[in-house]
């Protein structure tokens, strides 16, 4: 990713963000259990830990950038309701700009509930007021919003917004701004991206989403089929660390810190933030990459994704200890997996 004019670090001064997320918030419910197994007929269970917790992925990359210093922004749609007054609220708490977070009367605020068993986990969500966010929404936002827009739960959103993106992000990027991609989990499982990675600077995926878009099980192959798209490749490995493949060079990061985990939940949106972060600082591929396995890795020592998301200050001393292995994929059209 370039970092579009002015000072590296700050960018230009005339934009007053250095990220906008598109995407939504909404609380998360989480309820945590070894080998969970939910039954029905009214039976009564009693689980280890609940925990209610602001979520919503596009919410978690923007205050897990803001986290690590960055000047973040949030464009989304909550319910005109008692949750998401409380949402935009936490928000702001966090240091996230809010200007572009709007409410509508009658339909709610998106809700999730986590069912989490220890290594696994499912994701039920009621969309709400999340498939609000519209092409007018995106339209009203001036050409150069902040220096880089994320785009997050793309699969989540409306279809008449999704068919949007690809036109809204050729304008973002024609004045200057870079872009970036994570689609979260597709529900109906089509994986169809239409155009939108032609206009993307990064994608974000798991290693289950890239290969489910990519086609391929083979996740090094994969990553070269979307590089060959024209936008670089990072890859969210969970407990096995980060890689990421930028123009020719890949980067691959298979240690982490050291971390008493509770659960996963936004780990991978919070890894987003890190590289983002990273980038968009000035710093090379291989230091953002570790900046973002050490910032998802540290966020799983709490409940939910925002809750551990460390500061800059929490994540710089690995930077000294952790370093990628690096690889030349330059004029390498199908690499031997090697994962």
């Amino acid at each position: 990713m370039s970092s579009p004019g002015g000072d590296p670090a700050r960018g230009d001064l005339a934009c007053d963000l250095d990220l906008l997320v598109l995407g939504e918030v909404n609380p998360d419910v989480i309820v945590s259990a070894p080998g969970l197994e939910v039954r029905f007929g009214q039976v009564e269970q009693v689980v280890d830990r609940a925990a209610f917790v602001l979520g919503g992925s596009g919410a978690i990359v923007a205050m897990g950038a803001a986290r690590l210093g960055l000047r973040a922004g949030l464009c989304a749609v909550v319910g005109h309701d008692d949750l998401g007054a409380l949402m935009v609220g936490s928000l702001v708490e966090r240091g996230v700009d809010v200007e572009h977070v709007g409410s509508v009367s009658g339909v709610a605020t998106g809700l999730t509930v986590v069912l989490d068993r220890g290594g696994d986990r499912a994701v039920l969500t009621a969309p709400g007021a999340i498939a609000q966010l519209s092409p007018d929404d995106v339209d009203a936002l001036p050409d150069r919003p902040a220096r880089h827009v994320h785009v997050a739960s793309y699969y989540l959103m409306s279809p008449l917004y999704r068919a949007a993106l690809p036109n809204a992000l050729r304008r973002f990027r024609e004045a200057g701004v870079t872009t970036s991609l994570d689609t979260n989990w597709d529900p109906h499982e089509t994986w169809d991206l239409g155009d939108v990675l032609a206009h993307t600077d990064v994608f974000l995926p798991n290693e289950n989403e890239l290969t489910a878009v990519a086609g391929t099980p083979l996740v090094d192959r994969a990553m070269g089929v979307l590089a060959g798209l024209g936008c670089d490749v990072v890859v969210k490995r969970g407990k096995h660390g980060g890689a990421a493949r930028v123009g020719g060079r890949g980067y691959r990061l298979t240690r982490t810190p050291p971390v008493e985990f509770v659960d996963a939940v936004g780990a991978g949106d919070t890894f987003d933030a890190g590289w983002l972060a990273g980038r968009l600082t000035g710093r090379d591929p291989a230091t953002s990459l570790t900046m973002a396995v050490v910032a998802g890795t540290l966020s799983t020592a709490a409940p939910g994704g925002t809750t551990a998301q460390p500061e800059l200050s929490e994540v710089e001393p690995w930077l000294r200890t952790l370093r990628p292995v690096e690889a030349d994929y330059a004029g390498e059209a199908d690499a031997e997996d090697p994962w």
